[in-house]
């Protein structure tokens, strides 16, 4: 007898540890920011915005430099890329452009920075 009560309280911990485990797992903290606020500012202050288009316009000298490549030769390699380097906008944030995408990486293999 004292047995068969000695295993339902075994039984009865058991249970209750295995609650107080699911609930803590359900007591996670919640993400305050997906997304820094500074990294939200990156269409008008971000280096492709700000820099390549003003390059673009005004000195495509630079931007041959920069990119080591003219514009025409970015716009055809972008055109043969953009679909693999594409990602989809989501609820959650927005997605970097294919553009920009290639801006940073041929600029990252030219010189090692960014």
């Amino acid at each position: 007898m004292a047995d068969d009560e000695d295993d339902i309280d075994v039984a009865v911990a058991v249970c209750l540890s295995a609650v107080v485990a699911l609930e803590n797992r359900k007591r996670k903290r919640k993400r305050e920011l997906w997304v820094q606020p500074w990294i939200l500012d990156r269409k008008t202050h971000g280096p492709y915005h700000a820099l390549l288009q003003e390059l673009n316009f005004s000195d495509p000298k630079s931007l041959r430099n920069f990119l080591r490549m003219d514009k025409e030769s970015f716009d055809i390699l972008l055109g043969k890329v953009a679909p693999y380097i594409e990602r989809q906008t989501t609820c959650m944030r927005e997605c970097i452009s294919p553009e920009e995408r290639l801006a940073v990486t041929l600029r990252y293999l030219a010189t090692g920075t960014i």
